[in-house]
């Protein structure tokens, strides 16, 4: 392990998503001395990694396997749920077996995917993907389509399921199909990140993800209501529904989604996962 003087003379760019879910990862170090944090949308990050803008990115599951260079999973945190995300939603006014086409939030890769997925795989069918700015239809007060695949915050501040007979929750239809948590985002880096680098960013996030789930009512009080969460429902959230350790289950769960994109023609070819540790 690098000492704290040692770790001064490192520098390491750190991808980040720039949705409340994300904030036990990541709230505190940025202020840590050798430490950039570059926020993007998940859907975002991997180029990040391609154009070496950044050394590693808390990015979208899928775009491990559709990334072109080699990338590494570094095996200190991830964005999953354990049943109901809350945050990833299929929204409809037909019932879901009936859907022929979804307007699907362009701010994920990985929700998409899990999208074609289940609806395959529970609901035998195959609609047409429409990419959509749902940030606009939120802020713009349009008319909402059809059918709707919704992430993140919006899903919370938007009142979005005001709108619809029917509502999916994604992550828990995942896990009532396959008894797994859902892996929406893991820390990747390039393979060829220097190793200081690499022991450098496990340290400061394994540390602040302690420290954090330690302190998480504080965490949450400073972050929920500048994003539109009523506190309670955000803390609800982060403890109940959204899992952040990474366990042999998550390995497990990226490897069956990996194979289930390969079935349905999401993902032509399978990389193996490589994890990065110190």
């Amino acid at each position: 392990m690098l000492y704290m003087d040692a770790q001064t003379q490192v520098k390491v760019r750190i991808g980040v998503v720039n949705f409340f879910n994300a904030t036990p990862l990541i709230e505190g170090i940025s202020t840590i001395e050798g430490v950039e944090l570059v926020p993007k949308v998940p859907s975002e990050l991997v180029g990040c990694l391609e154009r070496d803008e950044v050394d590693i990115a808390l990015a979208s599951s899928i775009d491990y396997q559709r990334c072109d260079i080699t990338l590494g999973i570094i095996p200190v945190g991830v964005l999953s749920s354990d049943g109901e995300s809350l945050t990833v939603k299929l929204c409809s006014r037909i019932p879901f077996e009936k859907i022929t086409e979804v307007h699907c939030d362009s701010d994920s890769h990985t929700s998409v995917a899990l999208l074609q997925i289940i609806m395959k795989e529970v609901f035998g069918i195959e609609p047409k993907l429409v990419d959509s700015d749902i940030r606009s239809l939120c802020t713009c007060n349009s008319e909402w389509p059809e059918t709707v695949l919704i992430i993140g915050d919006k899903v919370i501040t938007s009142g979005c399921e005001t709108e619809y007979e029917y509502s999916l929750d994604l992550g828990k239809a995942w896990k009532e199909q396959y008894s797994l948590p859902f892996v929406f985002a893991t820390w990747f880096a390039r393979e060829d990140v220097a190793c200081s680098t690499l022991e450098f960013a496990s340290v400061i996030l394994t540390r602040q993800l302690a420290c954090n789930a330690q302190r998480i009512e504080q965490v949450v009080s400073s972050n929920a209501s500048g994003r539109g969460w009523p506190t309670e429902l955000a803390l609800d959230y982060v403890t109940k529904h959204m899992y952040y350790k990474c366990t042999p289950s998550h390995i497990e769960s990226l490897q069956l989604f990996y194979e289930l994109s390969k079935k349905h023609g999401i993902l032509n070819e399978i990389q193996p996962i490589r994890l990065l540790t110190i």
